[in-house]
């Protein structure tokens, strides 16, 4: 996919550009093998349940909590509180003035929670000595939470402006929040739009809150799993003292019995705004989440989707062309919701063709039994994604808690994969002729609301609001914040458990090929990395997006192996296979289990080496281009990361980004030349995980040894002369929300100051202690999310702030973020907010590098800026932070507000003649980069 930035600020639906990607079937080796999860189990006195996942290996514990109350459980006329109610549990607590977020932060963890339909789970990682805190926390949370006007309002406006930024600013968000729920069920709870409407919260007060919060949260409606490295003595004590002591109410949890009935085939017109290419979606009613079957709709759903060699990928993305993308919905539900397959349409094709195509396919499940091999490689393709699921303690933590919420089952997932590995080609048939019926499936036609007939409301979801459970009023007082004199302390921590970094071994071979490997974790698993110099930056100015389509083109034939064979090798492995193109470099990636990481790297050295670039995939590939330009078209923040390039980098080949123009123009020979450029003596093997130095670098010689080639000595200058700040409007009729970026060019990891601008950038923008997200979110509730990052290039290195909000608040919202950056300088960070930055940096990059692929994906990204891979012990360690006279020395060196460059893209005309009053040298075009008046 090419980078325009790394935002990963946001909750947005990814852009499905050329990063191919490709699994599934061909002929299949042993089937895999999963360990099972090992655990314990405790019921405390209150009722609450205790699972124990022990791993002495990692120098992390993780907690994670399931309270049985989700969407299901939300009360009359207060769709979406379930939801609500997750935020409210981070805010202030009775001996936690500065609130559970702060909390967490102040003992080195991480946390986040998510509400599906049965369950809202909760989770804390954090280092293993801290074990005491955090159990301290969760119960002080749990029994202390004050619920007050401020927190309740500033939640649910921030609530609010997540429902608009996944639905309404989304062109496709309204298919899965509303539409597939509206019409699968009839007369049950999942039928209400998940996360609720923003009618029904501005109707909720704060009565109701406490009211929830004392029916569903108490210890008997809890379960708790506890992963990583304790001692179990400990444990056992500590969830006593903390958890076990809170009493266990005696009035019923209030619960609505409804199970819904069975609904008849139906099909839907449905219309929304902005919707760049037309969808269809088939849908039917899962099984319950304990039904042995509901193992085989994950089965039939990775036939179906997963991977390129996928039928429905194969068939409607490259033979027939019809669709530019494939997508699915498989969502846990204790009384089974949606199974979905989402078709977005290629342009040029219509609904009836699709509708023809996917109905086909379906039948052919139906009425054909699945070959061996076919179905070993689906099975195979599942089991390492349990592998890959079960890599870390969290991870672990959520299959087993996630089974025992739903069904009160601890084993329910690898019972799931056991009942997977027994199905024969007999039971596919069956469980699709049972499941995936014509007679009870819902058909959605998705299209642009200007194609909306005259008075047309059959896509109306139906009124909902009388159901769910009756809540009755909180019987206790409410919480205060105790006074200093009265406040509990937090536990302090234990003796600190060390963690070592992976260690690196770099090598070159005799043809220059680099080769890094760093054995990473016991966890059978390999990922494996290649590095190619050039990337975006090597496209010619008229040819921009030739990285991209290159580097998918190679995943469609290499020495002898078709497109599908590639792809169906790699999933009968269990792996999976992905190319890209980003700003410095193509990249080509492997993840597989170990036992077969030879069989994968050589399918990835004939990709990379012996491609042989077809000229009947091209067609499709170039289709899928079209179709993701047209869709960032209207998406606000994609929109505004189109324009940033060239705002940023002028007409440099950094400032390039893929245009109709540019895309239609790239011919297979084109390709071809992308691929000369692809040598060893410029290309890095990155092979991280379970394989040993010794294991990695024979494993590299082998493949990759005979790989020959000369580098051309000619470079594209990737950087031009900075233009200066600019204010850039993109114009998004009918756009659900307006997203604000500001960038300005700084300096990256070469320079001196690189440490000091890190903290500093966290301190702007780095998770819920950023002050993008104090300020817009937390006090103001104008945003679901705002953060800021350091974009490092080869040549150049930016700062950027983003965030996204409703139209009306677009210039309060510009306003706070140029006023943060400012804040910068005008507000030096003390020693303490170093220190607690400099933790959180260290804990973020240990949390992604502790998967193989987390550390494959950060060391290529530094081989790609050409940076040293030793710098990975300094930025994994919070241990000696840049000094405060440092951090306010790059801040005044390296951060200058007057240089920052601003763009905002939605509905300008809600706040343009505002805008322009402000910055009057405001420059206003249209998605494709028109001038406007």
């Amino acid at each position: 996919m090419r980078r325009l930035i790394p935002l990963l600020l946001l909750a947005v639906s990814p852009l499905p550009l050329a990063s191919a990607v490709a699994q599934t079937e061909a002929a299949a080796p042993a089937l895999l093998d999963v360990p099972k999860l090992q655990f314990t189990k405790r019921v405390l006195a209150n009722g609450a349940t205790l699972y124990a996942i022990r791993d002495t290996a990692t120098a992390t514990v993780s907690i994670n909590i399931w309270y049985d109350v989700g969407q299901r459980d939300d009360p009359p006329g207060r769709g979406g509180f379930a939801h609500l109610f997750e935020h409210l549990m981070f805010k202030t607590t009775r001996n936690l003035p500065g609130g559970v977020l702060d909390a967490v932060n102040a003992i080195g963890g991480s946390t986040n929670a998510s509400t599906l339909f049965d369950y809202t789970d909760y989770y804390i990682t954090a280092p293993a000595n801290q074990l005491e805190a955090m159990l301290w926390i969760e119960g002080e949370r749990l029994r202390n939470l004050v619920i007050d006007e401020a927190s309740f309002h500033s939640e649910r406006d921030v609530v609010k402006e997540e429902l608009r930024q996944r639905i309404l600013a989304q062109p496709y968000g309204r298919i899965l929040y509303t539409l597939i729920p509206a019409f699968t069920f009839d007369d049950h709870p999942y039928a209400r739009p998940i996360g609720g409407t923003i009618s029904d919260l501005d109707q909720a007060e704060l009565t109701d809150v406490r009211a929830f919060h004392e029916a569903y949260y108490r210890p008997d409606n809890a379960i708790f799993v506890v992963s990583g490295n304790f001692d179990p003595a400990r444990l056992d004590a500590w969830a006593d003292r903390y958890i076990g002591v809170i009493p266990r109410p005696t009035r019923a949890i209030p619960r609505d019995p409804a199970k819904g009935r069975p609904i008849a085939a139906r099909t839907i017109d449905a219309y929304a705004p902005n919707v760049p290419l037309p969808a269809l979606v088939f849908a039917w009613r899962a099984p319950f989440a304990a039904d042995r079957d509901a193992a085989g709709i994950d089965l039939m759903d990775a036939i179906l989707t997963r991977g390129a060699a996928s039928r429905l990928r194969r068939t409607l993305i490259d033979e027939k062309g019809i669709a530019s993308a494939i997508s699915s919905y498989n969502l846990p539900a204790r009384d089974g919701h949606a199974f979905a397959l989402v078709v977005t349409l290629a342009k040029g094709h219509d609904i009836d063709e699709a509708e023809a195509a996917l109905s086909a396919e379906i039948a052919r499940l139906r009425n054909e039994r699945i070959g061996a091999d076919e179905l070993a490689a689906a099975k195979n393709g599942l089991f390492g994604d349990a592998l890959s699921a079960r890599e870390t303690a969290r991870g672990r933590a959520w299959e087993l808690g996630g089974g025992a919420a739903l069904t009160g089952d601890a084993h329910l997932a690898d019972e799931r994969l056991a009942a997977v590995r027994a199905m024969t080609p007999a039971d596919v048939q069956r469980l699709a002729q049972r499941w995936l019926g014509d007679g009870t499936r819902v058909t959605l036609r998705y299209r642009d609301e200007s194609l909306r007939p005259a008075g047309y409301r059959g896509d109306s979801p139906p009124d909902l609001s009388a159901m769910g459970p009756k809540v009755p009023p909180a019987s206790a007082a409410p919480v205060t914040i105790a006074s200093d004199a009265d406040r509990e302390t937090r536990p302090q921590p234990g003796p600190t458990v060390p963690s070592q970094p992976p260690q690196l071994a770099d090598q070159r071979l005799e043809n220059g090929l680099r080769v890094i490997v760093a054995k990473s974790s016991e966890v059978p698993l390999v990922s494996m990395k290649l590095v190619l110099d050039g990337g975006d930056a090597a496209d010619p100015k008229a040819l921009a997006g030739r990285g991209d389509m290159a580097a998918a083109l190679a995943l469609k034939g290499a020495d002898g192996r078709s497109a599908e064979a590639i792809a169906s090798d790699i999933a009968a492995l269990g792996g999976t296979i992905s190319a890209s193109s980003e700003p410095d470099a193509t990249l080509f990636s492997v993840n597989v289990p170990a036992a077969n990481a030879e069989a994968a790297a050589r399918v990835l050295a004939d990709v990379a080496m012996r491609p042989t670039f077809p000229d009947a995939a091209l067609p499709a590939i170039r289709s899928q281009q079209l179709a993701a330009i047209t869709v960032a078209s209207k998406q606000p923040i994609q929109a505004a990361l189109r324009v940033l390039p060239s705002a940023m980098f002028g007409a440099s080949a950094y400032g390039l980004v893929p245009t109709k123009t540019s895309i239609e123009a790239i011919t297979r020979d084109d390709l071809a030349a992308a691929q000369r450029g692809w040598m060893p003596q410029t290309a890095t093997l990155i092979i991280v995980g379970a394989l040993s130095p010794d294991e990695g670098f024979a494993l590299a010689k082998r493949l990759f040894a005979n790989w020959t080639g000369k580098a051309s000595a000619a470079e594209t200058p990737r950087t031009a002369a900075p233009s200066g700040p600019r204010i850039i409007a993109v114009d998004m009729p009918g756009a659900g929300q307006t997203a604000v970026i500001a960038a300005m060019p700084t300096v990256g990891r070469d320079d001196a100051d690189w440490a000091a601008l890190r903290i500093a950038n966290a301190g702007l923008g780095g998770g819920f202690q950023g002050w993008l997200t104090q300020e817009i979110r937390v006090k103001r509730g104008l945003s679901y999310s705002a953060g800021s990052l350091l974009d490092t290039r080869r040549d150049a290195a930016l700062l950027l702030a983003a965030t996204q909000t409703k139209n009306e608040s677009a210039i309060e919202v510009a306003g706070l973020v140029l006023n943060q950056i400012a804040r910068l300088r005008s507000e030096p960070m003390s020693a303490e907010r170093i220190a607690d930055r400099a933790t959180y940096l260290a804990n973020g990059l240990s949390n992604q590098t502790e998967r193989a692929a987390g550390l494959a994906d950060y060391l290529a990204s530094l081989v790609a800026s050409d940076t040293g891979i030793e710098v990975l012990k300094t930025e994994i360690s919070a241990a000696s932070p840049p000094s405060a006279a440092d951090v306010a020395a790059a801040v005044a060196d390296h951060i200058a507000p007057q240089q920052v460059t601003l763009i905002l893209a939605g509905d300008s005309k809600q706040w343009i003649a505002a805008l322009r009053e402000r910055h009057p040298d405001v420059k206003l075009i249209d998605t494709e980069g028109r001038p406007l008046p």
